[in-house]
C-alpha cells in the first residue's frame, strides 16, 4: 500500500471532497450585487428553499400568466399573488434534461454539455445542491420522472430518490406524500427540497377523473381527428404513446391536458398547506417552475415537445415566494431565462456566485424592480437542433440546413429541406404563425449576430458522459413516455 505525506493525503482528500460537490470547475467567482443577501432574515439567517418544477406546464395554462381557462390553476395562481411571478420565462430546451440542467447550473449547454434526455451532467460542474450543501444546507430530492436518475443531477443531495414505480408511471400524489412526510420528520434547517411532478406530461392518464372538469373557459386552438402515429414523434399526428382515446379528437387530448395540470396544482396545494401546518412557510422560499412546455397543435405539433423551439414548447411559468423577502404581488414583464434562477438563488441567500454561469442575477426583481430586457436563448434536443433568441416581444427562430448526409432515413422527417431564419413579434403574434423577418431586416440582423454567436458557444460543447444502457423495464418506462421509439 503506497503510504503519501501527511500534506499530501490532505490535498487528495480536498479533491475528492471538492469533486463530490461538483465542485472541481474554476474556483472563482462572480462579485456581489446590490441585492445580495436580500432573502436573508434581518438576524442573518438563511430561509429553507423549497423548489418544486413541474414536467411539461405551459405558462399559458396558469391564470395568473394569463390563460384563457379559469380556475385551473387556483393554488398558483395564489401563490403568485402572494410573491413575484416573472411573466416571460423561457426555457432553454423543450426537454427534460437539458432543460432542468440549465435551471440546475446556471448555464446553457455550451458548459453543461446535456445536450439530449440521453446526455449526463459532467463531474465538473457545480450544481445548485452542491453549493447550497456546502453553504449549510440539508438536501434532499424526490422526483417522478425516470430520466432524472442516472442524469448526474444526484451531487450535493443528502438524500435523491425516485417515487416513479417498478410497473406503470408516476404518481404525484405518492411524491406528495414523501414530501410531506420528509418535512414532518423535521429537517434541519436551513434545508433545500426539490421536487419534481409529472402529471402533465403525456400520456395525460395519471389525474382522476374528477380533474377532468378543473377549470373553465374556451379551447382557443380547432378542433381535428389525429392520425395515430406508428412513432413517438412527427408533425400533424398523434404519437404513440399519447394513443387513449378512439378516436383521437385533438380537442378531448387538450381537455384532458388542462385536467392535468389541475391535478398538479391541486398536489402543490398539499405542500403549501403543509408549509402552513409545519409553520414553516414564513422560513421558507418557495420557487415554482416547470423544465418545459408542450405543443398541443400549434406548428402542427401535438401533444409532443422537444422538437420545436415554439413558445407552446419553451415559456414556462416562474414564480417566487417568501413573506417579508419577496415582493408581493409583483408581475416581471422582462424576459428571463430559467438560467436565471440559480445565480439569483444564490445572491439572495448571500453565496458567492460560482464563476462563469450564464444565467443573471435577478434579486433586484424580487425586491420589487423590472430587471432591463436580455436575451434568451433556447435549443431543441432533437436531430434537427433548432435554436431560437428572444429579446422583449422579438424572437428569431433558426432552422438548420439538413446534414449530408442524413444519419438515417428515420431522421429525414426532422430537418427542414433548407436553412432558413423567422422573426416572429410575439405581442401581436403569439401563436407565432407570421414571420416578419422580410419587414424587419435590421432587427433580423442584430438577433442573428446574437443566435450566431451563442450557437458558436453552445451548440457542440465538450462531450458529456452517456448512461449505461437502460435495463428492460426502464427502456419499456421511457418508452412510454415517449422517450424511445
Amino acid at each position: 500500500m503506497l503510504l503519501l505525506p501527511t500534506t499530501w493525503r490532505r490535498r487528495v482528500s480536498a479533491a475528492v471532497a471538492a469533486l463530490s460537490l461538483g465542485a472541481c470547475s474554476p474556483s472563482r467567482e462572480a462579485p456581489a450585487t446590490p441585492g445580495h443577501g436580500l432573502l436573508r432574515g434581518a438576524d442573518g439567517t438563511r430561509p429553507n428553499v423549497l423548489l418544486l418544477t413541474v414536467d411539461t406546464l405551459r405558462a399559458d395554462h396558469v391564470e395568473a400568466n394569463g390563460s384563457p381557462f379559469r380556475g385551473l390553476t387556483p393554488t398558483l395562481d395564489q401563490l403568485a399573488s402572494e410573491g413575484t411571478l416573472f411573466v416571460h420565462t423561457t426555457s432553454p430546451a423543450p426537454a427534460t434534461r437539458p432543460a432542468l440542467a440549465a435551471l440546475i447550473t446556471g448555464s446553457y449547454s455550451g458548459r453543461h454539455a446535456v445536450l439530449t434526455n440521453r446526455r449526463r451532467l459532467p463531474l465538473r460542474i457545480r450544481t445548485m445542491a452542491a453549493v447550497l450543501k456546502r453553504a449549510g444546507y440539508q438536501t434532499a430530492a424526490l422526483f417522478g420522472n425516470q430520466l432524472l436518475e442516472s442524469s448526474g443531477f444526484r451531487r450535493g443531495f443528502d438524500r435523491y430518490e425516485t417515487f416513479v414505480p417498478q410497473q406503470g408511471l408516476s404518481s404525484d400524489a405518492e411524491g406528495v406524500d414523501r414530501a410531506i412526510a420528509w418535512l414532518g420528520d423535521s429537517p434541519k434547517e436551513p434545508w433545500f427540497l426539490w421536487l419534481h411532478l409529472m402529471s402533465p406530461h403525456g400520456p395525460y392518464n395519471s389525474a382522476p377523473r374528477r380533474s377532468l372538469v378543473g377549470g373553465t373557459g374556451e379551447d382557443p386552438l380547432p378542433d381535428r381527428r389525429l392520425e395515430p402515429s406508428s412513432s413517438n414523434y412527427g408533425l400533424g399526428v398523434l404519437p404513440k404513446y399519447q394513443l387513449l382515446l378512439a378516436p383521437p379528437q385533438a380537442a378531448e387530448y387538450r381537455r384532458r391536458y388542462r385536467g392535468e395540470v389541475f391535478y398538479a396544482d391541486a398536489q402543490i396545494g398539499r405542500v403549501v398547506r403543509a408549509l402552513d401546518d409545519h409553520g414553516l412557510a414564513s422560513s421558507t422560499l418557495l420557487i415554482v417552475t416547470a423544465d418545459h412546455g408542450e405543443s398541443l397543435g400549434e406548428q402542427d405539433l401535438f401533444f409532443q415537445h422537444g422538437w420545436l423551439p415554439n413558445e407552446a414548447s419553451v415559456r414556462v411559468p416562474l414564480l417566487w415566494r417568501l413573506p417579508g423577502r419577496v415582493a408581493k404581488g409583483h408581475r416581471v414583464m422582462a424576459g428571463v431565462s430559467l438560467v436565471d434562477v440559480m445565480p439569483t438563488l444564490l445572491s439572495g441567500l448571500g453565496i458567492a456566485i460560482p464563476y462563469g454561469l450564464a444565467g443573471r442575477d435577478l434579486t433586484s426583481a424580487l425586491g420589487g424592480g423590472e430587471p432591463p430586457e436580455a436575451a434568451a436563448f433556447t435549443m431543441t434536443a432533437y436531430a434537427n437542433r433548432m435554436t431560437a433568441v428572444r429579446r422583449g416581444d422579438w424572437k428569431l427562430v433558426h432552422t438548420p440546413p439538413p446534414p449530408n448526409p442524413l444519419p438515417n432515413d428515420y431522421w429525414r422527417s426532422f430537418y427542414a429541406e433548407a436553412e432558413s431564419y423567422a422573426l416572429y413579434d410575439l405581442a401581436r403574434d403569439p401563436g407565432e404563425e407570421r414571420d416578419q423577418s422580410a419587414a424587419e431586416p435590421e432587427r433580423v440582423a442584430a438577433l442573428r449576430a446574437e443566435l450566431t454567436k451563442w450557437e458558436k458557444e453552445n451548440r457542440n460543447p465538450p462531450a458529456s458522459r452517456t448512461p449505461p444502457p437502460a435495463d428492460a423495464a426502464t427502456q419499456e418506462r421511457l418508452r412510454a413516455l415517449g422517450y424511445a421509439d
